[in-house]
């Protein structure tokens, strides 16, 4: 099985390398370059709390001199991976949610109401799920400060593109709306539809593979049960083992 991984090339990495070690081959074509924003220390300064929904947002928190004074802090982190990068970089009180920036609504509402906060929000420029308008409408204000931007691919590299063409790949994976729509708009200029018609898409959620359906027509799509990289890798194993067995 060859899979086409389109994350950022930080988390595509990892995920290139655990889809090795199933035997699949795999090319990581980042369709979003991450570029991190400086982070003054007195970005965290009278807060209590740090709310985060992408480790992009922890490694640019890394790279800055707010670090320190964060450390100390509570932290709410979307998903498991987010978490788990937060304990390696040093924090100790960490809330793990279940994957998405909306099922952290509740915990942030839970603590505000308790007398928690005030809650700081190091987000993207774009936000797939907008965290500060969900708890704007329950009388909540967070800070938000812009940790890092999203730039999307214009085109796909002539490895990739000759591959399409060639029908090469059988799976490409897509963890975003955005990145989504990125592929829709430069894969059908790199190879014509029919090239494009075999590939079976692993979208992270519904919304991603609505963006390639609405875009792209019908197409196979296969969406996971939780909205995280754990969950993504649990759906690429079992395709593999079914495309293996066929």
């Amino acid at each position: 099985m060859h899979v086409l991984v389109t994350r950022p090339k930080d988390d595509g990495e990892t995920l290139k390398a655990e889809l090795e070690r199933l035997g699949c081959k795999v090319t990581l074509e980042p369709l979003i370059r991450i570029v991190s924003n400086d982070i003054p220390a007195t970005a965290i300064d009278e807060t209590s709390t740090l709310i985060i929904t992408s480790r992009n947002a922890l490694r640019a928190l890394a790279k800055s001199p707010a670090l320190t004074r964060a450390l100390p802090r509570p932290l709410l982190a979307v998903g498991p991976g987010t978490a788990a990068l937060a304990r390696e970089m040093g924090f100790t009180e960490i809330f793990e949610g279940p994957g998405t920036g909306a099922e952290l609504v509740p915990e942030i509402t839970r603590r505000s109401e308790a007398g928690g906060g005030p809650f700081v929000y190091l987000s993207a420029d774009r936000m797939a799920f907008d965290v500060p308008s969900a708890l704007a409408e329950r009388g909540i204000a967070i800070r938000r400060v812009v940790a890092y931007r999203s730039v999307a691919a214009e085109t796909l590299s002539p490895q990739v593109a000759d591959a399409l063409r060639d029908g090469a790949i059988n799976v490409v994976v897509l963890m975003s709306p955005r990145t989504a729509e990125t592929w829709a708009k430069i894969a059908p200029v790199a190879a014509k539809p029919n090239d494009l018609s075999d590939i079976s898409y692993v979208c992270i959620s519904e919304a991603v593979a609505t963006v390639v359906k609405s875009k792209l027509g019908p197409q196979a799509t296969i969406v996971a049960s939780r909205p995280n990289h754990e969950e993504i890798l649990i759906v690429l194993k079992r395709l593999a083992a079914r495309l293996e067995a066929e």
